[in-house]
């Protein structure tokens, strides 16, 4: 699943690359932004049967944050969890390795691809149950040896 997953990626990422020089960064990101709710839509109603009515905003962050990463067979752990918040230690990771595939210097740019892709992707899910919850990198890795960590956070109300 992992391979398969990265291969998809690295096509994703190099039709952007081809989008932004066609159209220009603006325009790729607004179309990137468009399909990013589309797809939230589709995990939310996905997930919507998987998550009881009576569970807590950390709890259905924790189940749409796993089945996104976990079903695309990203490696994760929790890292740390406080009463408003869980920290999510990322260390295999299909969307890192397909930008090594295509060539991008992840340590300069995965930043990048959290801000405008992956992160967005699962804010806009969690966005599609509840309010008051805040998805942040906290350390983007800057080699293949190193880790992610991503917080979920509940917003200050």
């Amino acid at each position: 699943m992992f391979e398969g997953v990265r291969r998809s990626y690295a096509l994703l990422i190099l039709l952007l690359m081809e989008i932004i020089e066609e159209l220009g960064t603006d325009r790729g990101l607004e179309m990137l932004q468009t399909s990013v709710e589309k797809q939230a839509a589709i995990i939310a109603r996905e997930l919507r049967r998987k998550i009881p009515e009576n569970s807590d905003l950390l709890d259905t962050s924790n189940l749409v944050y796993r089945a996104f990463m976990e079903e695309a067979g990203a490696e994760l752990a929790v890292h740390e969890k406080t009463e408003d918040s869980i920290t999510y230690r990322v260390k295999r990771c299909p969307f890192y390795e397909a930008f090594l595939d295509v060539g991008i210097d992840c340590g300069y740019f995965l930043g990048g691809l959290c801000t405008h892709l992956t992160l967005p992707a699962i804010q806009a899910a969690l966005n599609h149950f509840r309010g008051g919850l805040k998805l942040e990198p906290l350390l983007v890795r800057e080699s293949a040896e190193e880790f992610c960590l991503e917080r979920i956070s509940l917003e200050d109300t």
